[in-house]
């Protein structure tokens, strides 16, 4: 039997052990430990194989097929794969890819029309077709410019191509490589102008090249002179929509449609005189909030109507409301 006082002396020395090991267990260095919650990784919608379109049209005769994920740059690796003859997928005509954020890619293709087994996907390189021998008949096309020189994705612009050596069933095409043609409509030809319709829905945005192509096939192109892209300010209102003479600290609401909430500008112009409406916020693509601007005559402030001038910074577009802003005639006081 172990006597009380040795029995009492292993307790404590139990009891100091115990709160030693506790001690090193929540205490390193002085200093408190916590525990990290790993971020969750991005779950990718699409994976090696998938074909993706804009929309689940299945009119297309090229789309994109997702060839890899990188999980490490979160981004996709795609390729242009092409409908066979029967005109089931695919083939590709060349080896070429391109890689593109995951986050972008499921924001602009967010269907999947099909899936395939990216290493049974023939490469099929077209076949050139050998021209005969032909005898043309005066001079081929010359395209020297187009106006204008944009339009707005997704919607349709016509335009005016000039030029020499047209000939009635004259084709216009903007040509972008990697995308399918947009084929002009609606095209009336002289010998030295088109006007044609090119209808831009589901189209890429970017630089196009002009080409006009003849009956006879000769054709001329005029590179990357045509742009497809966002849409221009438009200004649907300002509030308040009129101020008095020597007014001073006055704020404004404009409401619209395409305001860049990355930078705008707000102006009031008259003739070539410009009050700039200050700390210009668009809190969304359909307002903006500027000012206080002070109407005095040192800032070139004249009774009468004004022009309001919305300027989207990063794609410097402009869109303009004629006359929509007046100021009023109150005690002129000179400063």
């Amino acid at each position: 039997m172990i006597d009380k006082k040795w029995s009492g002396i292993l307790f404590c020395l139990i009891l100091v052990a115990s709160m030693i090991i506790a001690g090193c267990s929540s205490d390193s260095g002085g200093t408190s430990t916590s525990t990290t919650v790993p971020t969750a990784a991005p779950v990718p919608k699409y994976v090696a194989g998938d074909i993706i379109a804009k929309t689940n049209s299945g009119s297309e005769q090229q789309l994109y097929v997702i060839t890899k994920y990188d999980s490490a740059t979160d981004g996709y690796t795609r390729a242009w794969i092409y409908k066979n003859s029967d005109g089931s997928w695919g083939h590709f005509i060349d080896s070429k890819t391109d890689k593109s954020p995951r986050t972008l890619v499921e924001k602009v293709y967010p269907v999947k029309i099909a899936h395939v087994t990216v290493s049974s996907v023939p490469v099929i390189t077209p076949t050139a077709t050998v021209a005969a021998n032909i005898t043309y008949i005066g001079e081929g096309p010359t395209v020297t410019n187009i106006t204008p020189t944009n339009g707005v994705k997704d919607g349709s612009v016509m335009v005016t191509i000039t030029g020499n050596n047209f000939v009635t069933g004259a084709i216009p095409k903007l040509v972008q490589p990697g995308s399918a043609p947009v084929t002009g409509t609606a095209t009336s030809v002289s010998s030295t102008s088109i006007t044609t319709t090119f209808n831009m829905y589901q189209k890429d945005s970017g630089t196009y090249d002009v080409i006009v192509v003849n009956p006879d096939g000769r054709s001329d192109i005029l590179p990357s002179a045509f742009t497809i892209g966002e849409g221009g300010p438009v200004i649907t209102a300002i509030s308040p929509n009129s101020v008095g003479m020597n007014q001073t600290g006055v704020s404004f609401t404009i409401n619209g449609q395409n305001f860049k909430t990355t930078g705008v500008k707000v102006s009031f112009l008259q003739g070539s005189t410009e009050i700039v409406c200050v700390n210009a916020d668009a809190s969304s693509a359909t307002q903006i909030t500027c000012g206080p601007v002070a109407f005095k005559q040192s800032n070139g402030a004249l009774v009468g109507l004004w022009d309001v001038i919305v300027l989207n910074i990063e794609g410097q577009q402009s869109g303009t409301a004629s006359q929509k802003f007046t100021i009023t005639n109150s005690t002129i006081i000179a400063d």
